[in-house]
């Protein structure tokens, strides 16, 4: 009976102390009520002075609580349970009391630090997920800083707000944007809610509604594949859009989402009831390789475009000064920027004109993209006399007429996109092999599923091997290929291991290749912005994936029709982006200035955006350097290994 009575009461005065610090201070409190009621009576009842209970009570509390009073006492039994009281009053009042607090204090800091407290924001930018793609798209934000001004503006704010929502906050997030930002990192700027997008009371968290823009970043790295992030993303729209918010789908903010699988685009987008851009991950990623694939150095392009602070930027402009002017105008105007297309909305639809053809007159509305290093140097030169240039298209494809052989190193889930967006180059031919440790029967399931089994224009064969062991390798003639190709691995869990795995094939196609009298152009895909570094040599280009889609995401996050000029700029056909020889504009062997390569390239049809100058055979670990949008007075004296960068339109008629 007594063991039972004891465990009640343990139990009991367990589940009262759990309750919070409240009741632990409760029960402190009666502890030293008790205390001092004991020491008081005991006191009183010996007759050491004390008149009347209230008295001696008094005396009991001022020993238990203040040690200092220890000294006043008259007399052993007085003095003994002083000292009794005293040292209870250091168990009890101050020990107790002291450590409720700390442990309430603690506890309190951890819940501030789980994220879990809603916030109070207006126009501020949500990112829902924390994945390899985060941290560069914060980077991006923050250092894009005009443009970002420009849309704060737009929605009547002042000052640049992040909130990031991801499945659990940590200190290892904020660290690694540290890393990203280096000087430029300011704790005001990025705010962490911890939650899932999938629920909506953890969207509340981060006052969604009233966000300025909604960013969805993707991942190169899912556990359970890209179909269940593709889920999630869509998920996550009709969670925010399907849900009785007390607002109109138009008042939904306005969400910028990737998706990897590019067929669920129009899905996605229907998903969501507010102004929505999605991305297509796979495609925007495949056709940057491709495109780097059949015009050698163009990486360097993206990476300066796609990569802030590294030179030149797309940006759009509206100038009703010049209305009614033709597009072949206005190159020579801009002294510091590269006019390089129009941007018109007609019929509720916007539509994007690349290099627009002769007699291309500017509209009421239109807004012009260009090539500049910032948006305040868009400016065009007041004197400026209009002048027709001749402009005429080109009526032959420039591109190789013979099968281009491609050996890919590696398979990843964005393979069959690739090889599709591939198959729709027109007027040239693929042969591809692609040797990876992934079953050929796998890979096959998998074009099959995409339905990019009814190939026209390319030539598929599987090999099976791991390029990482150097006698599968040495089975493929590496000299045999005009491309070789190393995709990002995505079935390992971080850009670390996936990086290291592309590095070691990489040094051992080098090695292979060392005495090689041909050397196929190599293009190397990397995850980490900080193994760039690693590769070297004048015959490989280098895209670092997550970089380039987190730029995209960004800026289209604060300009959505940026996503229409992306597509268009970095795709195959129409206007394109080629290295063209000084030779083919009749500029081989000349000194010459940019202005005058500008007016000679425009007057074979083209847009002139920069030089790109090889360095000589016997630097062999020198990239070639490029120079886009140069000052219009640089000179150069121009080689027949040199190249002029230059937007070219097909002629429609023969493509």
């Amino acid at each position: 009976m007594f063991f039972r009575f004891r465990n009640s009461l343990r139990f009991h005065l367990e589940r009262l102390l759990l309750r919070g610090a409240g009741y632990r201070l409760l029960f402190i409190a009666v502890l030293i009520g008790l205390v001092t009621a004991l020491g008081g009576f005991l006191a009183l009842f010996t007759g050491e002075g004390f008149a009347r209970a209230d008295e001696a009570l008094w005396w009991a509390f001022l020993r238990l609580t203040d040690p200092g009073y220890l000294g006043d006492d008259q007399g052993v039994i007085l003095r003994s349970i002083s000292t009794v009281l005293t040292v209870l009053g250091y168990v009890l009042f101050m020990g107790s009391l002291i450590a409720i607090l700390t442990q309430w204090l603690n506890q309190t800091i951890y819940r501030l630090e789980q994220g879990l407290t809603p916030i109070s924001k207006k126009n501020h930018v949500v990112i829902l997920g924390w994945t390899n793609h985060t941290p560069l798209i914060v980077r991006e934000l923050i250092l894009s800083r005009d443009r970002v001004k420009r849309f704060l503006r737009r929605h009547g704010a002042r000052d640049l707000s992040l909130v990031i929502l991801c499945e659990k906050t940590s200190a290892e997030y904020r660290l690694e944007l540290i890393h990203h930002l280096g000087s430029e990192w300011d704790e005001e700027l990025v705010v962490f809610r911890s939650g899932s997008p999938l629920r909506l009371e953890h969207l509340r968290r981060v006052d969604f509604l009233r966000a300025a823009a909604i960013i969805l970043p993707g991942s190169d790295f899912i556990d359970d594949g890209a179909e269940l992030m593709d889920a999630k993303t869509v998920k996550t729209l009709l969670s925010i859009s399907k849900t009785d918010l007390g607002c109109q789908p138009e008042e939904l903010p306005f969400l910028t989402a990737e998706i990897y699988d590019t067929r669920k685009v129009p899905l996605a987008r229907s998903a969501y009831g507010g102004k929505t851009e999605i991305v297509g991950g796979d495609a925007v990623i495949s056709r940057l390789l491709i495109q780097t694939i059949r015009h050698n150095r163009l990486s360097l392009v993206y990476n300066e475009l796609l990569n802030h602070g590294a030179g030149n930027e797309v940006f759009l402009k509206e100038f009703p000064e010049l209305e009614g002017a033709t597009f072949e105008q206005l190159e020579p105007q801009f002294l510091e920027a590269i006019p390089i297309g129009v941007l018109r909305k007609k019929q509720g639809q916007l539509m994007l004109t690349l290099n627009p053809p002769n007699g291309f007159n500017l509209e009421a509305g239109d807004r012009l993209v260009f090539l500049s290093r910032a948006y305040d140097r868009i400016i065009p030169v007041r004197t400026y006399q209009p002048s027709i240039v001749p402009k005429r298209f080109f009526r032959e494809y420039p591109g190789k007429s013979q099968i281009r052989r491609i050996l890919f190193l590696g398979w990843n889930d964005r393979m069959p996109q690739l090889i599709q967006e591939l198959d729709h180059v027109e007027k040239e031919t693929f042969h591809l092999d692609i040797l990876s440790g992934v079953p050929a029967h796998e890979r096959t399931t998998q074009m099959e599923r995409y339905r990019a089994t009814n190939l026209n224009r390319v030539s598929l064969n599987h090999l099976e091997g791991d390029y990482l062991v150097p006698t599968d390798l040495s089975d493929v003639s590496l000299t045999f290929y005009d491309n070789i190709v190393m995709p990002g691995s995505d079935r390992l869990y971080t850009k670390e291991a996936a990086d290291a795995r592309t590095l070691l094939g990489y040094y051992l196609v080098q090695e292979m290749l060392e005495s090689a009298s041909s050397r196929p152009e190599l293009l190397v895909e990397l995850f980490d912005p900080d193994n760039v570094n690693l590769v070297q040599g004048s015959g490989v280009e280098v895209l670092v994936s997550p970089v380039l889609l987190s730029h995209i995401l960004a800026h289209v996050a604060l300009r959505p029709e940026l996503n229409l000029v992306f597509s268009e700029l970095f795709g195959s056909g129409g206007a394109e982006i080629f290295f063209k020889s000084p030779a083919d504009y009749g500029l081989s062997g000349q000194k010459i200035q940019f202005g005058h390569i500008q007016q000679a390239v425009a007057e074979q049809g083209d847009i002139a955006l920069g030089v790109c100058l090889k360095n000589s055979e016997k630097i062999r670990y020198e990239k070639p350097s490029m120079d886009l949008n140069p000052a219009r007075d640089k000179t150069w004296s121009l080689n027949v290994q040199d190249d002029i960068v230059a937007l070219t339109t097909l002629d429609p008629g023969n493509r």
